[in-house]
């Protein structure tokens, strides 16, 4: 479970890994006493801004980018990959949609739950998601008979 769910948190950097523009930003702003000017777009934005080919739209990958918050420069997407959402849906997810496109497309319930359930699967909406498609249950309190469960440590 994320440090959140147990003590109180200022600010959140988000990734894997962080980036080290957002953390400068985040050490100059408290530093001089302004709050820190994070991204809140999706990773969409910054596929357009490098003129990226939409990997969702061309090539029907799973990818999260239209839910996933902006930060990593879409660096998966460069690469033709499908965004992982390192780092967490963006404000106002539509992740009910996105998963719909996904099925259109012709992924399984499975495919689609896994998509989800990869760095930050525990961030709502992307742990519904998770949950609802994949034999996984996150916290023992939220436990289903016949799913395995996981002690938080």
């Amino acid at each position: 479970t994320p440090l959140a769910d147990h003590v109180r948190v200022d600010l959140e950097l988000r990734g894997c890994p962080i980036d080290r523009g957002q953390l400068l930003e985040v050490l100059t702003a408290l530093g001089v006493g302004r709050k820190p000017q994070l991204p809140d777009e999706a990773v969409c934005a910054a596929c357009k801004r490098r003129g990226l080919a939409c990997v969702l739209v061309a090539g029907g990958l799973p990818c999260l980018g239209p839910v996933t918050a902006a930060g990593c420069g879409a660096i998966c997407p460069a690469f033709g990959r499908a965004c992982y959402g390192c780092f967490g849906p963006v404000p106002g997810a539509n992740v009910a949609a996105l998963s719909g496109r996904f099925s259109e497309l012709g992924h399984s319930d499975d495919e689609i739950g896994r998509a989800f359930a990869m760095f930050t699967s525990w961030a709502e909406p992307f742990r519904a998601t998770a949950a609802a498609s994949l034999p996984i249950v996150a916290h023992p309190d939220r436990a289903k008979p016949g799913l395995a469960t996981r002690e938080p440590r």
